[in-house]
């Protein structure tokens, strides 16, 4: 895992604020802890740096706040690190999403940026936004 004195950007694709009406909308469940996904995308999300996480792959599953809906679950890994452990961020990859994940994920960041978007999307537009490349 890189620290934040050699982060090289990696990012394929733009992330989204996990955020709703300014608080966290989405969980994750890595070794029988429960955290606040910070930003999500189709390729990989972020996470509080004050966690236990290593640079080895981990088992996870991820669901939204108000428990509705289906849960993405798979295999991720911390790729980097931002800041420090009490204030910095985990950016983690995914390795591979099971079952209907990549669907279920695609359809939370189409709502997301639906909902963030200060003009009128279709789902068609906000489709092409999270599938299109990053923006920063």
């Amino acid at each position: 895992m890189n620290s934040h004195n050699n982060y090289a950007e990696r990012r394929q694709r733009q992330r989204f604020a996990a955020i709703r009406d300014g608080k966290a909308c989405i969980r994750i469940r890595v070794d029988g802890q429960d955290l606040n996904v910070i930003d999500l995308s189709i390729d990989g999300f972020s996470i509080s740096a004050n966690t236990a996480i290593t640079d080895a792959e981990f088992d996870f599953e991820m669901r939204l706040i108000d428990g509705f809906g289906d849960k993405v679950r798979g295999r991720a890994k911390a790729v980097n690190q931002i800041g420090e452990a009490d204030t910095g961020q985990i950016g983690c990859s995914f390795v591979s999403l099971l079952e209907q994940g990549e669907k279920t994920l695609q359809e939370w960041l189409t709502v997301i940026v639906i909902c963030g978007a200060s003009v009128r999307l279709t789902p068609a537009d906000a489709e092409s936004i999270v599938k299109g490349p990053s923006l920063i």
